[in-house]
């Protein structure tokens, strides 16, 4: 029982009126993210400028030019959240907050994932790539504009 006393005044100390008042100890991170953090920011960057090379080396068909220049700007955008989430991962180590330091790191991993889906995409607007589907077309045609005895209309519909 005087061991339990003991740890519990260890932990916490009386004030004034004699009520005991717990404080609890500073949390120390078992590991400083910050360096991953920093790769993390290091791959968004790069991945800008994996797209600003693809942007460079398009034709410059509006098309494709727009499609590429869209994933950039994407991508950018996503460098500026990745700037926020610093913050936050700054913040949350200054008040030894692991939740939030996860969470800051949880979103930087997946702004990188999705910087390097972008810097696919890119490749792909600037390519003639045909190992994606764009666009799917189906032309539906009124019963009445159907051939009489079409041996590729469906059943019921052969005079």
């Amino acid at each position: 029982m005087s061991l339990i006393i003991g740890m519990m005044l260890s932990v916490c100390s009386l004030v004034s009126n004699g009520a005991p008042v717990c404080r609890p100890a500073a949390a120390a991170p078992l590991h400083d993210p910050r360096p991953e953090a920093r790769q993390e920011l290091g791959r968004l960057v790069a991945g800008i400028q994996h797209i600003e090379r693809i942007r460079a080396k398009t034709p410059h068909d509006a098309v494709d030019r727009s499609c590429v220049d869209a994933k950039l700007a994407e991508a950018r955008v996503g460098l500026q959240i990745a700037g926020d989430e610093m913050s936050r991962l700054d913040g949350a180590l200054a008040h030894g907050d692991t939740g939030e330091q996860e969470y800051a790191m949880r979103r930087l991993r997946l702004l990188t994932e999705r910087a390097h889906d972008l810097t696919h995409a890119a490749q792909v607007c600037a390519t003639d790539e045909l190992s994606s589907i764009d666009v799917t077309q189906v032309d539906i045609l009124p019963p009445s504009a159907q051939v009489p005895n079409d041996p590729f209309a469906p059943f019921g519909n052969q005079h």
